[in-house]
């Protein structure tokens, strides 16, 4: 399933290697290849407290 949402910070920051390279974060809604589906799926749930703090690392990687 292809990205709905820009990649954020927050992504950015739990695989810095892959930073510049968007192919590798868009066939996940969160996250990237990097990661295991159980961190995905906690990088998900930070990713959701952070928007709802309002959080600058819920915002998009410029």
């Amino acid at each position: 399933m292809p990205r709905s949402e820009p990649i954020t910070r927050l992504e950015v920051a739990a695989c810095p290697t892959h930073r510049m390279d968007v192919k590798h974060y868009a066939p996940y809604e969160v996250g990237c290849a990097c990661l295991s589906d159980a961190r995905r799926s906690e990088l998900a749930t930070r990713l959701a407290a952070a928007r709802r703090e309002g959080n600058p690392l819920a915002e998009m990687v410029e």
